[in-house]
């Protein structure tokens, strides 16, 4: 059975290559006795539009529009999520969130219910009182950016990096004030594999909390990047650097597991898992509302579960369209169904091993020891959770 080296290691600060449902016993015990459990998580966007044009945005695959979702919708959509058992909410779907102005009110509400809160940003549209008021509400900010001296090219802005500099330095200072982790995202295309060490020599100098370099998720049309995914052995060397030049302050991380998965999936249709199975414990939202199982299946309308514009998210939770969605989803051959590597590969990996061995154990704790390998391995990850732990 397929083997979980985070769980069977040292724990990591960040696990950023991996899932944290270990962490949630209690939602997980739910899911495998066979409850309609509701979401842990919810990925959403508030807005379909961006003011760049990243080369390898996934969003031009979900067709950018003007759509947004209205503040007064956004704060009750926070209500709702508390209230149905939600624990984590990212803003970092398919549009740029602060082209949204009620990002700001919807993140203090979302906080004020104790929801464990996160945006993902270009940054580029953010001011000193706008990250004041990001850093004073959220768990963590990130920042997308996949070169340094490239940065206009692969980013499409004219004299961005000026911008982006004295953004992340407020950005930083006012992370530390707030308790607020500042990290870095970049998206590993061949056109930034020259820009792999440079950016984590930056990253160091801006002194944020974590750079992670992640993989292409490749839809197969739309977007202007096309290479073969066995392209990245040759940059394993300069991940392997940029690692090293991690610090007690900032850490470098490479996402190895989603890059392997990434190219079997792409080039040779190969899961490490038998079928999609942990849509229940994650929601999406698109930037104009609807809702989706996943960001491949964005805007396809046999795949929509509602419009949070216009229901009740415990409404759309409880709807057999629903339900029938997501066991649409697990029957379908993965093949069939979608492309590329997403934020689901893991969580299902984790599920789909966990529900084997209950089946045998019959017993949640037992499941999860023989996932750490031990009894001693099991209880050393559950005293030492990583940082943002409700994001699974």
């Amino acid at each position: 059975m397929r083997d979980f080296p985070y769980l069977r290691g040292v724990p990591k600060k960040y696990l950023f290559d991996g899932c944290k449902l270990l962490w949630h016993r209690d939602r997980l015990l739910d899911y495998l006795v066979g409850k309609q459990v509701m979401p842990l998580h919810i990925d959403m966007g508030i807005h379909k539009g961006c003011n760049i044009k990243c080369k390898y945005c996934y969003g031009l695959y979900q067709k950018p529009s003007t759509e947004y979702i209205p503040t007064h919708r956004l704060i009750r959509l926070a209500q709702e999520a508390k209230e149905v058992g939600v624990r984590s909410i990212a803003v970092i779907g398919d549009g740029e969130p602060t082209m949204n102005k009620g990002l700001y009110t919807f993140i203090a509400a979302a906080k004020n219910l104790l929801l464990d809160v996160s945006v993902a940003t270009n940054g580029l549209l953010l001011n000193e009182d706008r990250i004041k008021r990001l850093t004073e509400n959220l768990v963590w900010l990130r920042f997308n950016i996949s070169a340094v001296s490239k940065y206009d090219e692969i980013h499409g802005t004219k004299g961005g990096l000026k911008k982006f500099n004295e953004i992340i330095k407020l950005a930083v200072k006012y992370g530390m004030k707030n308790d607020c982790t500042i990290g870095l995202q970049a998206v590993l295309i061949p056109e930034v594999f020259d820009q792999v060490v440079e950016l984590a020599w930056a990253a160091r100098a801006w002194q944020v909390d974590y750079l992670v370099i992640k993989q292409f998720s490749d839809p197969g049309e739309s977007i202007p990047v096309q290479f073969d995914m066995d392209e990245y052995v040759k940059v394993k060397r300069r991940l392997e650097i940029a690692e090293d030049l991690s610090t007690t302050d900032t850490r470098i991380i490479a996402k190895w597991s989603a890059m392997k998965d990434s190219r079997n999936i792409t080039k040779d249709k190969k899961w490490d898992f038998d079928a999609c199975i942990d849509l229940p414990l994650i929601f999406q939202i698109s930037g104009d509302g609807t809702c989706y199982p996943c960001g491949y299946l964005f805007g396809k309308e046999e795949f929509c579960y509602g419009n949070i514009i216009t229901q009740n998210l415990k409404e759309i939770l409880a709807s057999n369209r629903y339900w029938d969605i997501i066991q649409r989803v697990k029957n379908t051959p993965l093949a069939q169904l979608c492309k590329g590597q997403c934020r689901h590969c893991e969580t299902n990996k984790f599920v789909d091993v966990a529900t084997k061995l209950y089946e045998k154990c019959n017993s949640v704790d037992d499941t999860l020891i023989e996932m750490c390998g031990s009894a001693k391995q099991y209880q050393r990850m559950l005293l030492n959770e990583p940082l943002h732990v409700n994001f699974v």
